[in-house]
């Protein structure tokens, strides 16, 4: 096996395998008797075409799939006798076949991590502002009021439809252009922006068992953009306002925090400390993140930063979609712009921390990988064992133990750095 190297723009490269021997022969018998039991070729019955009409019907065929075979049979030996590592995707650009030398020759292009020097001593001496955080006793009443909400109940009430009611309706949607027609019901909370601003304004002030009639609303494609108009018809099936649960015992008993209310109202404040503690060190997080991103500049595969943005796109499609939005008139162009910046320093954080982790010697043990599945299993609502098994299943045991090296070396810097709490300017009013 030959294998040369080749640079190409930014971080990819392409490497061009000659093969010769055995394996090609090897797979190339195992092509021609495939296609002469199952090729169908005009005037011959099935699997009784000659070989040299089968291979001149074929040629394309048999080239392309001899190259893939012999690929996914020695690319991993190639790419380790070149020394690289792929960051992301490989593809297989082209192959040639000289059937008579048996031989093949095949070209792959992918992208390999950047390269980089680790400022490890601006690192070890990183100096973080972020905003004072301190306890305040009407944070106590704050997650009260929150919970309050959480646990609230939606009571039918006979009377006109006002902001922050919640409504069954029926609708009727037409397109003015075509004739097209959609109906359903659906459940709204009137004035937060589940429907259109129009048809919000339009339910106000009605009642239960009326209907309104928009005579045109704009129609939105996939990107955003208006194409066309449609009139709303909607039946009010129901109107339900929001009940709040008494603060007293039985409420205590409801979240599961205690029988009387005075040891749910104490649990309650030692939770907010707690989450406190959780947002000043997310807080710091973000910071260190951020000026470690600054301090390094360096290029990111191009392949990663797609599949990164196809993630966080896709993320924020779900968030929107459990809100109640409509994600078919999400422009998505537009929200991979704005999602961009993000997906560049996440890639960029896991170079920097992976460059730190090795430079420091910092290891996944089995204790943090166990510590690592409970967290998984805690948020999928699974056993640990069941995630374990999953993660080993699909071979992704060294994902894990990136996540787990990438977060012992962000605990490794927290642990050095210096964190300056700054007071909040208050704003001083005008007379």
């Amino acid at each position: 096996m030959k294998v040369s190297l080749e640079d190409r723009e930014g971080l990819f490269k392409s490497l061009l395998v000659e093969v010769q021997g055995d394996i090609v022969k090897k797979n190339l018998e195992n092509i021609y008797q495939e296609l002469a039991q199952n090729a169908e070729i005009e005037g011959f019955r099935k699997g009784k075409a000659p070989l040299w009409l089968i291979k001149a019907r074929y040629k394309d065929y048999i080239r392309e799939e001899v190259g893939k075979r012999v690929a996914d049979a020695t690319l991993s030996k190639a790419i380790e006798e070149s020394g690289l590592k792929p960051a992301a995707d490989i593809y297989l650009e082209e192959v040639q076949l000289e059937e008579s030398e048996e031989k093949v020759a095949y070209r792959v292009v992918f992208e390999v991590p950047p390269s980089f020097e680790l400022k490890l001593q601006e690192i070890e001496n990183l100096r973080v502002e972020i905003p004072k955080v301190e306890f305040k006793e009407e944070m106590v009443q704050e997650e009260i009021n929150r919970l309050r909400e959480q646990h609230a109940i939606w009571e039918p009430v006979d009377r006109e439809i006002k902001e922050g009611d919640l409504v069954v309706i029926d609708y009727r949607v037409e397109d003015i252009e075509s004739g097209e027609t959609s109906e359903g019901e659906t459940t709204v909370i009137v004035g937060q922006r589940f429907l259109r601003e129009e048809i919000d304004k339009a339910l106000l002030g009605k009642k239960e068992g009326e209907e309104v009639e928009i005579e045109s609303v704009d129609l939105f494609d996939g990107e955003g953009k208006v194409v066309g108009k449609a009139k709303v018809k909607i039946s009010i099936r129901a109107v339900k306002e929001k009940v709040l649960p008494e603060v007293n015992d039985d409420f205590a008993k409801e979240l599961g925090l205690g029988d009387t209310w005075s040891s749910a109202e104490e649990k309650i404040r030692q939770m907010v400390k707690e989450n406190l503690e959780n947002y000043k060190k997310f807080l710091i997080e973000e910071e260190v993140a951020k000026k470690l991103i600054e301090l390094h500049e360096f290029e990111i595969p191009q392949t990663l930063l797609r599949r990164e943005l196809g993630f966080l796109v896709e993320r924020r499609l779900r968030e929107l979609s459990s809100l109640g939005i409509d994600t078919r008139y999400i422009n998505i162009q537009g929200l991979a712009q704005e999602l961009l910046p993000q997906a560049i320093a996440n890639i960029k954080l896991r170079y920097i921390l992976d460059k730190y982790a090795q430079i420091k010697n910092l290891q996944a043990e089995e204790k943090d990988l166990e510590e690592e599945y409970t967290k998984l299993a805690q948020a999928y609502g699974v056993s640990p064992e069941q995630i374990k098994a999953d993660v080993q299943s699909r071979n992704l045991e060294e994902v894990i133990k990136g996540d787990v090296l990438r977060r012992k070396a962000l605990e490794d810097i927290m642990s050095k750095i210096q964190v300056i709490e700054v007071e909040e300017k208050k704003e001083e009013k005008n007379d």
